[in-house]
């Protein structure tokens, strides 16, 4: 089973890269930051590494577990992050681009000499990159990098969440993380946008109107 979802790492590998997966965690959200993380492995992962998956599948505690392991045997491990600012002024898509080209280019050098390729989960290229990059549709569930990059992700930005939750109290963001939930809208509607959230998002857009009216 583990050869199957992983075959992409054993094509690539065998062609002589350095492996550098990268995903993001936080594009869907309403408030918050992306992040992104970038994870170099050993060759011979180790069969607790081998657990990774899509983080999206994985529960909470498995997803914490594997953050650890994945933290401590990686050759290298870089997070980026694209706050909401950056979010609203130049797009979500070229934000999260421009994050994934900072971390992996920071994982490149942490991870050691020699040559290296970038596995990109989705379709979309990291655009002004100066490493070979491939895209993998689905990358998550056929790259072990990727799955890795996209605990890493999550986690991270889960934490952070909830870090948030008690700058901005009321919101609920330790629970939904930011996303557009029945009860975040609630709490938008009662209390209006604060600093976190992303203006340039059609619900918080609105809110932020009805205020102003």
């Amino acid at each position: 089973m583990d050869g199957r979802r992983f075959d992409a790492d054993a094509r690539r590998r065998a062609a002589g890269a350095r492996l550098i997966g990268v995903d993001e965690a936080g594009r869907g959200p309403l408030a918050g930051p992306v992040v992104v993380a970038a994870v170099a492995l050993p060759e011979e992962p180790s069969k607790e590494l081998r657990q990774a998956r899509d983080s999206k599948l994985m529960t909470p505690e498995d997803r914490k577990r594997l953050f650890g392991v994945i933290r401590s045997q990686a050759l290298a491990v870089s997070v980026a992050w694209a706050h909401p600012s950056l979010i609203d002024r130049d797009n979500i898509l070229a934000a999260t681009l421009a994050a994934m080209g900072r971390c992996a280019r920071r994982a490149a050098v942490k991870s050691g000499g020699g040559p290296v390729e970038v596995l990109v989960d989705g379709p979309r290229e990291i655009r002004n990159f100066d490493l070979p990059q491939r895209t993998i549709i689905d990358g998550d569930a056929q790259s072990l990098s990727i799955a890795s990059a996209s605990i890493i992700a999550k986690v991270v930005r889960d934490r952070w969440m909830e870090r948030l939750d008690r700058v901005h109290p009321g919101y609920g963001f330790a629970q939904h993380k930011g996303y557009g939930t029945a009860s975040h809208l609630a709490a938008l509607d009662r209390l209006g946008p604060c600093r976190i959230h992303r203006f340039s998002y059609e619900p918080v857009i609105a809110r932020a109107l009805a205020l102003s009216e």
